[in-house]
């Protein structure tokens, strides 16, 4: 017998207890349907049919399953995932299940719990004698070597630094699931950032985490951060050539991933300053309305387009019971649809894209909320429903005592006759890897690597999948038995060099990954993994190089080069650029979706340590987006190492238009927010050679560049164009702009001078807030009228940017000269932030107070949830709402498609439910995430910003304001503090009259668009 223990799984510790009954805090008062009738009327293909293979109470709350050697399903169940103002309740416990159907009949039998002390679980996967558990921030092991189903002692930490973020509690890591090539892989949401690494790991031996996808190896304990980005990856999967696909929840629901990739992320900024351009999602096409919102795609309203913009679980069925023509396919299940949507998955370029087929089946049950899906050994296909109402975050409580397994098969399913895959012989698994269900291959290789890693005899295992190698016609098999030698040590290098030349090109790309499979992977950062020696390692992988080399030159494979491209990142920075240029000559590949970006990625180093070789990269590149942002490295560049940027433009000047235009648009995004730069010795006859061009854009970017670099006849034809009435609006615009950047002598003058002319005046007025002048700040506020209704926005932000503009923008509110109701509370903060005391005192009599108290906070709250009562609600204006959505919140925030990108998008988000709207409202720095968390930055010229940063470089900084973005020269700023609340600000209800905000409230919980008032249509203002 062995002796439960307690293990210490959080900063809390587990009581070693009775399992704590469940309770639920779901407020809603419906039911689901029973498990019986939900698989009865889910809706399947001719053919097809759903039943239950367990549910509640014998299953409760599964967010993963996992598979064992004997066929048994392990579930997680996991109890303590709470609320929003709770995240995670650690007086209740998760646990892990077994089920066995033992008959075959798609019922479980038998039911144990292999271990309920548990916190925060949420994945688990079997292999190497034990279990594999996520419980955040903590990657854990629970031995059962002796396989009787209980732990053998406590969780042994094979990883920490996982952390979740404080302010989410739904990003954080999960899906446990061993690769083809051995390592265990993991997903984790761009929120929760981590440094990952064993016990004890110093600091600055961590690896950090950033989202998407990370990977540990179970023997030689290193792990990677394969990937990051995106949002919150909840599924992945290989397909038969061992390319691994994974699924986003949002934004995005379907990428290819591969190492060193820097993926799309809405929610987040990439913490690399460097790589300028994100790589987009694989799928081409989304699941939701994307102009009108995910809202019309309810309930199967548009199943055209797939249900909704929520994806959880994913599987690419190579599983023997469905029809062939299901095989391959990618499955995903689609929270808000109720459904599961189908990929098709295709070659394209160097990687795949996502189709969308016909959604597999469509559940009835109003409650199903399906979390993971996965073929079993007789082909049929388990899919985990955590069985709730709430539509994402579980705004509205849990209901933990539901939760259903289902099983879809195709007919009748057959009982398979394989039994306990480790009583077989390694002759018998080896012979596995023939099966028509993948389930039986994947299951042999763990059982045969497990057995290697114990020195257990393996018999003529090793020739017999060599053999298998060598002789099957079918490249899955052949790819099957190809993993495995190399996971069970039977593939040494002279092997895998050989492949490097097979016919098929998943052979050869697996070559190249296992021959760079334990060389170190670039950070997130661009930097290499500290504390593992390189050098001389690499200096006898030097034969190794050279034929990759060779096979970037000529390999027809685009595949072949994204593995090249991801083996950038793994090599030492000074051997990576005979391996680039071989790559970046291969003009095929100049508008792929992946290589461009993914090469790029494996320079960035390069620009800190070799820029010159940067320069004769670029001179040779058939990549024009890699050449473009090699020309912005160099150009940010420009101060340390101005001599190979000139050299650039030396060699530009003999080349193409399109090349000249590269090196052009990469200097200019490079130098943004730059005031004054050095100019290049070869810039005056590289600018020459541009003002001949007939392209006028091309002609317009090199003269402001002239300005920039000190130019004074460039400096007065810009000021012609700036003033010239009959000019582009536009052209006048970006004119203005690099005059404003520039700062003449007579700016001030010149910027008055067009305060009357509509949208420029917008520019002028950011142009004036330089000058700390009370006069200024009178005539802004003088020329109120004269600007647009959609601009004066921009104006106010101006006018709280400096004490003297603020006073007078506050006496002209006094004075009814500017409505009160035009002064947000963003504004009122703004202010605020100043820092002075008599303009605080003005700001409460002129506008009001902005209260901070906690207390206040809930008063407010109980206050307004009075008000809002659905009676009140019921006699709202819908169309005012829209109105006023627009003018206090589209700025920031997007709905419906339309608006700004400063905070999160509010069209998915849970604004059905009054106290989680108001919650936001009121209090909206209660859960903010560090990437919208406020920074207050203070200029040298004596301005003030509240804003997000957005980006940074060791010249600049970017910000994202209410009104707009802007970038500024870290020169000009004098200090930046970073505040933990939110850029949206308090008060904003109160700051509005009682009729607009009833209106505002119920056009934001109520689900679908309200038309435009019709004065508003008109276009009054």
């Amino acid at each position: 017998m062995k002796t439960p223990l307690l293990w210490l799984l959080t900063s809390l510790s587990v009581a070693a207890s009775e399992f704590p009954a469940p309770y639920n805090s779901e407020t809603n008062n419906s039911r689901p349907m029973s498990p019986a009738e939900a698989a009865a009327k889910m809706q399947l293909p001719p053919g097809f049919k759903a039943t239950v293979f367990a549910a509640e109470p014998d299953v409760q709350n599964p967010i993963a399953m996992a598979w064992d050697a004997r066929g048994r399903l392990w579930i997680a169940e996991n109890y303590t995932y709470a609320e929003g103002g709770k995240k995670f309740d650690l007086n209740l416990r998760d646990r892990i299940l077994i089920f066995e159907d033992k008959d075959g009949d798609g019922r479980f039998d038998s039911r144990k719990v292999f271990t309920d002390e548990l916190q925060m679980l949420t994945s688990i996967e079997i292999g190497h004698g034990g279990v594999w558990v996520m419980c955040p921030p903590q990657l854990l092991f629970i031995p059962d070597r002796d396989r009787d189903d209980r732990p053998d002692g406590a969780p042994e930490v094979m990883l920490d630094g996982l952390t979740g973020s404080p302010d989410m509690h739904h990003t954080f890591a999960n899906g446990l699931r061993f690769g083809p090539d051995g390592w265990l892989y993991g997903r984790c949401g761009a929120s929760s950032a981590g440094e990952m690494g064993v016990p004890g790991t110093p600091p600055e031996e961590r690896i950090p985490l950033r989202g998407s996808i990370w990977r540990f190896h179970p023997t030689r304990k290193i792990v990677e951060a394969i990937s990051s980005g995106t949002t919150n990856p909840w599924g992945h999967d290989w397909d038969e050539h061992g390319e691994l696909f994974f699924i986003n929840t949002v934004n995005g629901h379907l990428w290819h991933d591969f190492p060193g990739a820097h993926f799309v992320r809405p929610h987040t900024f990439d913490p690399n300053p460097h790589t300028y351009s994100l790589i987009d999602q694989h799928a081409d096409h989304w699941h939701f309305d994307t102009a009108s919102g995910w809202q019309k795609s309810r309930d199967g309203a548009a199943n055209d387009l797939g249900g909704g913009h929520a994806h959880v679980g994913m599987m690419i069925y190579q599983g023997d019971n469905w029809p062939g023509e299901y095989r391959g396919h990618l499955f995903t299940l689609n929270l808000h649809g109720r459904r599961a949507n189908q990929e098709i998955l295709e070659r394209t370029g160097s990687g795949y894209v996502g189709k969308h087929g016909h959604d597999f089946f469509i559940s009835a049950d109003p409650w199903f909320r399906g979390m993971d899906l996965s073929y079993g050994p007789d082909g049929g296909v388990f899919v985990l429903d955590w069985s709730d109402t709430g539509e994402c975050h579980e705004y509205t409580g849990v209901h933990r005592t539901s939760g259903r397994i289902y099983k879809i098969n195709y007919g009748e399913p057959k009982r398979t006759e394989i039994g306990d895959i480790t009583k077989l012989t390694a002759s018998e698994l080896v012979k596995l890897h023939t099966h028509p269900n993948e389930w039986f291959s994947r299951q042999a290789r763990l059982e045969l690597t497990a057995r290697a890693e114990k020195g257990r005899d393996l018999g003529n295992a090793k020739n017999e999948l060599l053999q298998l190698y060598s002789q099957q016609s079918d490249v899955v098999v052949k790819l099957r038995a190809f993993f495995t030698l190399y996971t069970m040590g039977g593939a040494d290098e002279k092997f895998l060099r050989e492949q490097l030349h097979h016919s098929n090109e998943h052979v050869r790309v697996w070559a190249i990954r296992f021959l760079t499979d334990s060389w170190p992977l670039d950070t997130v950062m661009s930097q290499r993994p500290a504390g593992r020696s390189e050098t001389l390692a690499f200096a006898a992988q030097a034969d190794t190089l050279k034929k990759f080399v060779q096979l970037a030159q000529t390999d027809p494979s685009g595949l072949v080069r994204l593995a090249l491209a991801s083996t950038l990142q793994r090599l030492p920075v000074s051997g990576r650029v005979d391996l680039a240029s071989a790559l970046l000559a291969h003009k095929e590949d100049a508008n792929d979706h992946n290589l461009p970006l993914l090469i790029w990625y494996g320079l960035i180093p390069v620009g800190d340590e070799n820029p010159s070789a940067l320069t004769g990269l670029a001179v040779n590149s058939e990549l024009p987006l890699t050449r473009k942002f090699m020309a912005r490295r160099l150009a940010e560049n420009i101060e340390k190492n101005p001599s190979s940027l000139n050299d650039l433009l030396k060699v530009a000047l003999a080349k193409s238009t399109l090349f000249q235009t590269d090196v052009l648009d990469g200097l200019s995004e490079g130098l943004i927010g730059w005031r004054k730069a050095r100019k290049p010795g070869e810039w005056d006859a590289f600018a020459a050679k541009l003002a001949n061009s007939p392209d006028v854009a091309l002609r317009d970017r090199a003269r402001d560049l002239s300005v920039l670099f000190g130019d004074g006849r460039a400096l007065d034809e810009v000021k012609k164009v700036a003033l010239d009435k009959d000019a582009d609006l536009d052209a006048r615009k970006v004119a203005l702009q690099t005059l404003i950047d520039n700062r003449p002598p007579d700016l001030q003058r010149l910027c008055e001078s067009l305060l009357r002319e509509e949208f420029l005046n917008t520019v002028a007025a950011r142009g004036l807030a330089i000058f700390d002048d009370a006069g200024v700040g009178k005539k802004l506020v003088n020329a109120y009228r004269q600007f647009h209704p959609s601009e004066r926005g921009q104006l106010l932000s101006a006018l709280v940017s400096r004490a003297t503009f603020a006073s007078a923008l506050l006496d002209a509110v006094a004075e009814k000269k500017i409505p009160r109701a035009d002064i947000s509370p963003f504004h009122a903060r703004q202010i605020r932030s100043l820092n002075n005391p008599d303009l605080d005192k003005k700001l409460v009599a002129v506008w009001g107070e902005l209260r901070d108290a906690s207390n206040d906070k809930q008063k407010a709250m109980a206050r307004w949830k009075a008000q809002l009562a659905p009676a009140a609600l019921s006699q709202a204006d819908l169309s005012q709402g829209r109105a006023v959505f627009n003018t206090v919140c589209s700025s920031c925030h997007t709905l419906y498609g339309e608006g700004g990108k400063v905070g999160p998008d509010l069209t998915g988000g849970g604004r059905a439910n009054l106290d989680y709207l108001l919650e936001n409202i009121i209090d909206p720095g209660a859960v903010v995430t560090a990437d919208f968390r406020m920074s207050i930055v203070e200029l040298k010229d004596g301005r003030t910003f509240n804003a997000l940063i957005s980006a940074k470089t060791e010249r600049t900084v970017t910000l994202k304001t209410m009104t707009e973005t802007i970038t500024l020269d870290r020169r000009d700023i004098a200090s930046i503090s970073e505040s933990t609340v939110s850029l949206m600000p308090e008060g904003l209800l109160d700051a509005l009259p009682p009729e607009q905000a009833r209106d505002l409230i119920a056009y934001l919980v109520h689900q679908t668009q309200a038309p435009m008032p019709l004065a508003q249509k008109s276009g009054s203002n």
